[in-house]
């Protein structure tokens, strides 16, 4: 587990970059794999999801993750959407207390935002079409919707590298 030293010094917020170890799964999918949209068992992704849930604290029904679908598509979960089970987005946010946020990478790249006096919180899942398309502006334009005075910070956590692609110079 990683954690950002600019959001542990936040009191009310909990915050993690997991990594594939320590997972349920099996197989192709051996690993921490919480992708509810994946072929994996059911029952080893809900065994991951319980095992992050105690880690960061939080009811497993109040953990949010999207259904990524590589878009610039941001949705704010409020108490009138909070029942819904897919979110398909490449962003969530929030300012309800108590929900827990998650974006599930494998090289894509994973950012958390927070704005520390109304207490909003959100994540990006920013691939490269979703990054291209304005996936991050998306959501900094939702957050500033929920209030037009924010300070907001924010955390890129692990992802790919670029020594693990080889691109073509004609891209």
């Amino acid at each position: 587990m990683y954690y950002s030293k600019k959001i542990k010094k936040f009191k009310n917020i909990n915050h993690c970059f997991f990594s594939r170890k320590n997972g349920f799964s099996q197989g192709i999918y051996k690993s921490l794999n919480c992708g509810q949209g994946s072929k994996d068992n059911r029952k080893n992704i809900d065994k991951n999801l319980n095992f992050v849930s105690k880690k960061i604290q939080i009811n497993k029904k109040n953990l949010f993750l999207m259904y990524q679908t590589h878009s610039n598509k941001v949705i704010i979960i409020n108490n009138k959407n909070k029942n819904l089970k897919k979110f398909k987005s490449d962003a969530i946010i929030t300012k309800i207390k108590g929900i827990g946020l998650g974006v599930v990478t494998a090289d894509c790249v994973p950012i958390i935002l927070y704005y520390r006096q109304n207490h909003i919180i959100g994540c990006i899942h920013a691939g490269w079409k979703g990054a291209l398309s304005g996936i991050v502006e998306n959501t900094i334009k939702s957050f500033k919707r929920l209030n037009m005075n924010n300070k907001i910070y924010a955390v890129i956590g692990p992802c790919i590298g670029s020594k693990s692609y080889e691109v073509d110079m004609a891209f």
